[in-house]
C-alpha cells in the first residue's frame, strides 16, 4: 500500500476467527533486518524501537473483536516490509506481510502562491521501484509531467485566481491490472490579494527584483487590461554568460539599475521611466541553478503629480 507522508494511515491486519488469550507482534523489515513496533496481549503491551509516538493498535479490544490493526503517522524513512504477527499459546495462528511505500509530495512555491508564479508540483515515493505518478488538475485534466532522479514533476506556468484548487497525484502499481492505484488530494492555492503602487509618467521608477545573488534574470509584464495570463510578455532577460535580450519597446524606456546593484555580480534592479500604456504587472525572477524567486509590482502610471507608495511582495519558488 501507499501511504503520504504526515498523514494517518492503517495498516489492516483482521482475523476474526480468532477469540481469547492471543498476542500480536507487529515487525518493520528495513535494511534487512526485522525490528519489532509493537507486541501485546491481554495481559500487557510492549513497543519496540522501531516504534513511533504515534503508533498504536486500532482496536484495544483486539482479543474480542479479531481486528490487530496498526495505527501510524509515517515519515519517509518509516516505508518497507511490515508483518502482521498473530500467536496463540506460542502458535502462529496467521502472518500477513504489507509493503508500504511512502509517497512525498512537495508544492512551490509555499501557499497562499503570488499570480502570476510558476507553481511546481513534485512527489515521490520511497522505495520507488515498480511505481507510477501521474498528476491531474481540477476536473480530472491529465497534467504533462517530467521524471526526475528522484521525482515526478508537473508544473503550472504563470498561475491565476482560477488554477487554485485540487490537484491529484495518483500513485499506479506496475504489474497485475488488479492492483489497486492510490490517489491523493493536494491543495493548491493562489493568493488573491492584489498589490498596487503608482508613479507618474516619465517619471523615473525603480522596479526591483528580489535581493538575492542570481546568475539569470527575466522581467515580465502583464498589461493592465489583459484578461489572460497567455498574454504575459517577457520585457528583459539575461544570463549567467553575458546574453541580453530586449524583447519589447520598453527597451527604450527600461534600463539596469547602478549600485549598489550590480548585475555582472548577479544583483539586479531596474529604472522604469513609464509612459501612460506601461501601467501593469511587473514581476521580475532571479534564478540561481533550479531555484526562482521572484517579486511582483502592480504599476499604474499617472498624469498628475501624486505618487503612491511602492508595494512590493517577496515570493519563493522552484523551477
Amino acid at each position: 500500500m501507499v501511504a503520504r507522508e504526515g498523514m494517518p494511515t492503517t495498516l489492516v491486519c483482521t482475523d476474526t476467527t480468532v477469540r481469547g488469550a492471543v498476542a500480536i507482534n507487529w515487525m518493520v523489515k528495513s535494511l534487512d533486518e526485522w525490528k519489532l513496533v509493537l507486541s501485546a496481549s491481554e495481559s500487557q503491551k510492549f513497543s519496540g524501537g522501531a516504534s513511533k509516538a504515534s503508533t498504536r493498535l486500532t482496536d484495544p479490544n483486539f482479543q474480542d473483536t479479531g481486528v490487530f490493526s496498526l495505527f501510524l503517522v509515517p515519515r519517509m524513512e518509516d516505508s518497507g516490509l511490515y508483518s502482521c504477527l498473530i500467536k496463540q499459546q506460542e502458535k502462529q495462528l496467521k502472518e500477513k506481510i504489507i509493503l508500504l511505500a511512502i509517497l512525498t509530495v512537495t508544492v512551490l512555491p509555499a501557499a497562499p502562491i503570488p499570480q502570476l508564479s510558476t507553481v511546481r508540483l513534485a512527489a515521490r515515493v520511497n522505495p520507488g521501484y515498480a511505481v507510477k505518478i501521474t498528476w491531474a488538475a481540477p476536473g480530472g485534466i491529465y497534467m504533462k509531467s517530467k521524471k526526475t532522479n528522484t521525482d515526478t514533476v508537473a508544473k503550472l506556468p504563470l498561475v491565476q485566481n482560477q488554477d487554485g484548487g485540487t490537484y491529484v497525484c495518483t500513485v499506479h502499481p506496475w504489474g497485475n491490472s488488479s492492483n489497486p492505484a492510490f490517489a491523493f488530494d493536494v491543495d493548491v492555492t493562489v493568493d488573491e490579494t492584489e498589490i498596487s503602487t503608482a508613479t507618474r509618467a516619465q517619471t523615473s521608477f525603480p522596479l526591483t527584483c528580489p535581493g538575492v545573488q542570481g546568475d539569470y534574470v527575466r522581467l515580465h509584464w502583464l498589461p493592465p487590461d489583459s484578461k489572460r495570463h497567455t498574454e504575459v510578455q517577457l520585457v528583459y532577460q539575461n544570463d549567467s554568460w553575458g546574453g541580453l535580450t530586449f524583447v519589447t519597446n520598453h527597451n527604450k524606456r527600461l534600463q539596469l539599475a547602478g549600485p549598489p546593484y550590480n548585475a555582472e555580480a548577479g544583483s539586479f534592479s531596474f529604472l522604469l521611466t513609464p509612459e501612460l500604456k506601461d501601467g501593469g504587472l511587473y514581476v521580475c525572477e532571479v534564478f540561481h541553478d533550479d531555484i526562482a524567486v521572484s517579486r511582483r509590482t502592480t504599476l499604474s502610471v499617472l498624469t498628475g503629480t501624486d505618487r503612491g507608495q511602492e508595494a512590493e511582495k517577496d515570493t519563493q519558488e522552484v523551477d
